[in-house]
């Protein structure tokens, strides 16, 4: 394979991002014929996966413990029953209910729909790649009830060993500035390193959202996210994204929401590959189990529900806080009984305290406030009581997983401009808008890229081989 100017001679599928969805995108497009299929990454080789690496749930549609079953690693095959609780299927119908209550209004249901309707054959064909699932650990309710086996990191590990001995060739340090409609239909993109110019007889964005560029905050989340702390990679700067808004794409999702999280005060300014567990154990989604205050001792978050279905909106939520910090506050009927996961009781923010009191003044909290909120909590008709000491307080912020707006894409994965599919041109993964307008329900976001990915992938070597006079294997990854 040769680099630079004479590169422009070569036909291929190239793929811009080695996300999950754009691994799944080079994977399927291989499977399908596409006689080359190249993967572009700007981040350098040590620091492959985005943020697919940092983690580990995949919400999909399943019924029957013999499904979940088949899943599982193998030390693990005969404890279906126990993983799931009681649980014998979650329906296409539920999972929808769950995604549109959460994702809000003004989304893209058809292909909501049509994503759902594919996870359940998506996973079976990831499980046929290789991939394995394990239970999860330390559960809370709503819980997807199994996670990828070694987590992201892992899933990315094997994703990129199946493409690559598929045929695939991955060009790292390779960001993609821009990109143009050449006269005869291909794409011909820009980019720093030796990989470019390259042309495209069709071309796959899979390079994320907005997240990790200051400016493009600013202007579209608003003044307040331009210093936000990432949960992610700090790669995804949008380049891509803008290109094909500027080449006549259309936008879809709500640009002025992103995917945050309720984080430890210790999260640094970016998560890199490899730092799964790190992630994981800054995560604070417990806050079902106590209350969550500002720095004003105001409740400002209705803590109700399952974690796993509004932690999103309570990130969103910190943000806006006083000092874009909040504090969450359990008693000992919690910590005693071991409810926290582990990242809680080892974080040295967090403080044990006699009193709401002595919490209060200890983090900077409005005292008053705080126990008169905590009086009317105690005196209500709600089962959930903040009255035996000592109280565990935890300050959280903010953390910017990825944005919500993208492009508009259809059910194939065909990039729309003007409301029509633009030839040769597909999105997949975070890139994708109409998928959430302000909440997120845990783990669509990796589903929705291998779903898409897929069908990407599939339709571009379809559209690759009909313009070299080849012929496309069948498939129904698009359908």
């Amino acid at each position: 394979m040769h680099s630079g100017q004479s590169d422009v001679a070569a036909r291929r599928v190239v793929i811009v991002g080695a996300g999950n969805a754009g691994l799944c995108a080079g994977m399927a497009a291989l499977e399908a014929g596409a006689p080359s299929v190249t993967v572009l990454e700007a981040a350098p080789k040590e620091l492959r996966g985005g943020n697919s690496s940092l983690t580990r749930t995949m919400r999909f549609s399943w019924q029957g413990r013999s499904y979940i079953s088949g899943l599982l690693r193998e030390a693990d095959k005969d404890r279906a029953e126990e993983i799931l609780a009681g649980r014998s299927e979650y329906t296409d119908e539920q999972y929808l209910g769950d995604w549109l209550r959460v994702s809000g209004s003004e989304v893209d249901v058809a292909l909501i729909e049509s994503i759902i309707h594919r996870s359940t054959e998506t996973i079976t064909w990831m499980r046929d790649s290789g991939h394995r699932w394990a239970p999860r650990p330390t559960p809370l309710p709503g819980d997807v009830p199994i996670v990828l086996d070694g987590g992201g990191q892992s899933l990315q590990d094997r994703n990129f060993v199946r493409f690559e001995r598929l045929g695939g060739t991955v060009f790292y340090e390779s960001a993609v500035t821009g990109f143009e409609r050449t006269t005869d239909g291909r794409y011909l993109l820009r980019g720093s390193g030796p990989a470019f110019p390259m042309l495209a007889d069709a071309l796959v964005l899979a390079s994320a959202g907005f997240e990790a560029n200051t400016r493009l905050r600013e202007l579209h989340l608003g003044e307040d996210w331009r210093d936000v702390k990432l949960r992610g990679v700090p790669f995804n700067e949008g380049a891509p994204l803008t290109a094909a808004v500027e080449l006549g794409a259309d936008t879809a999702g709500n640009w002025e929401k992103c995917h945050t999280t309720p984080q430890g005060v210790k999260l640094p300014d970016h998560m890199l590959p490899g730092q799964m567990h790190k992630s994981h154990g800054l995560a604070r989604y417990a806050y079902p189990l106590g209350i969550v205050v500002n720095r004003r001792g105001r409740r400002f978050f209705d803590e109700s529900g399952y974690s796993n279905l509004n932690y999103v909106t309570l990130g969103q939520k910190i943000q806006e806080q006083p000092g874009k910090i909040a504090f969450q506050i359990f008693d000992d009927k919690v910590v005693a009984a071991g409810a926290l996961p582990d990242g809680y009781l080892g974080d040295p923010a967090a403080a044990s305290v006699s009193s709401i009191e002595e919490g209060a003044r200890r983090l900077g909290i409005d005292a008053a406030n705080l126990t008169a909120e905590v009086r009317r909590l105690n005196s209500g008709k709600t089962p959930k009581r903040l009255d035996t000491p000592p109280f565990l307080f935890m300050p959280v912020v903010c953390g910017l997983t990825f944005t919500y707006g993208g492009l508009s894409v259809t059910t194939g994965a065909e990039v729309r401009g003007g409301g029509e599919p633009i030839s040769g041109l597909y999105a997949a993964g975070v890139i994708v808008g109409g998928l959430y307008d302000q909440g997120y329900p845990g783990g669509t976001g990796l589903m929705a890229g291998a779903v898409l990915g897929r069908a990407a992938g599939t339709a571009a070597a379809g559209h690759v081989l009909r313009s070299r006079g080849g012929k496309a294997h069948a498939g129904t990854a698009a359908e």
